[in-house]
């Protein structure tokens, strides 16, 4: 076996490495090409340096990869565990954190992977925050109030303000990761097959008052990557209408289920999902390890 910087050709051999990890783990892939692209254009990031695929004889049997915030993503598929793949692809990750001078590094690791929670907690990882994967029907989403205007979102004027109110919104949220605006343009914006449509903008007499950012997956799935308002009308109820602006859009768009992730310890965005009719369907967990920076 050996570890090698992924090519940009590897993208579909990556891509069923980790299809089938998904499949194994929550029922169904999570992960398209445009994600693995998009990881591997993001600002800083080397693919020489900071993601490695392992092979024997040719055959790829795991991937990894950290990325500017010092996330790691290892995966093995079922097929290929139990030969020391992912202890490998986890300590090409660490030590490239350490390189960097980081203090820690980070795993997100679905509950149902008992092997993965057990292999992390030997090498010295414990679980910091949990968070709910949210689906509905899009057939059953109540209509949004009409009350309530909204427009799309605007490339090259609205990307540093709706970056700013997500980052403040976020901000406030146990384990939030700041992103910067070169970043966020990269990982969203600048994404193939982001569509503006689907980013909508409020505005009032005091400005941008909240946004609600969704994405078209496969299958017929819309994801609600966020959901922010301005501090000044949080509890005035407009966040529970752009989530229904939101969901609105992605039903519009033709796609039949909506999804979201909420962080375990934000009962009050939990609660706001579930009015709505969203209930959980999966448990990602946070792996956490401290390092010695170099």
């Amino acid at each position: 076996m050996e570890l090698r910087p992924p090519v940009p050709d590897d993208a579909h051999a990556v891509l069923e490495l980790i299809v089938a990890r998904d499949v194994a783990d929550i029922g169904r892939p999570d992960y398209t090409l445009d994600d693995i692209r998009a990881d591997w254009a993001a600002p800083g990031f080397d693919p020489a340096r900071d993601a490695w695929l392992a092979e024997e004889d040719g055959r790829p049997l795991g991937y990894a990869l950290l990325d500017d915030r010092g996330a790691a993503l290892v995966t093995v598929p079922p097929g290929n565990e139990g030969r020391g793949v992912g202890t490998r692809l986890r300590e090409a990750a660490e030590a490239r954190a350490m390189e960097r001078g980081a203090a820690l590094v980070r795993q997100y690791v679905p509950v149902t992977n008992e092997a993965a929670r057990a292999h992390l907690l030997e090498a010295g990882y414990w679980p910091a925050y949990s968070y709910f994967r949210m689906r509905m029907a899009l057939a059953d989403a109540p209509p949004p109030p009409a009350d309530v205007p909204v427009r799309p979102f605007a490339r090259g004027i609205d990307d540093g303000p709706v970056h700013a109110l997500v980052e403040e919104a976020f901000s406030g949220i146990p384990g939030n990761i700041s992103q910067s605006l070169e970043s966020w343009q990269a990982a969203k914006v600048d994404k193939e097959g982001w569509d503006p449509s689907l980013w909508l903008v409020h505005e009032d007499a005091g400005g941008l008052g909240g946004v609600v950012l969704c994405e078209r997956w496969e299958e017929g799935v819309g994801y609600v990557d966020a959901l922010a308002v301005a501090p000044r009308v949080r509890g005035t109820g407009l966040g529970r209408a752009l989530l229904l602006h939101g969901l609105a859009a992605l039903r519009d768009a033709g796609l039949r289920t909506a999804e979201l992730s909420v962080q375990g310890e934000n009962a009050s965005a939990a609660g706001l999902y579930e009015s709505v009719g969203m209930t959980p369907a999966s448990t990602i967990e946070r792996w956490e390890k401290p390092l010695r920076a170099l």
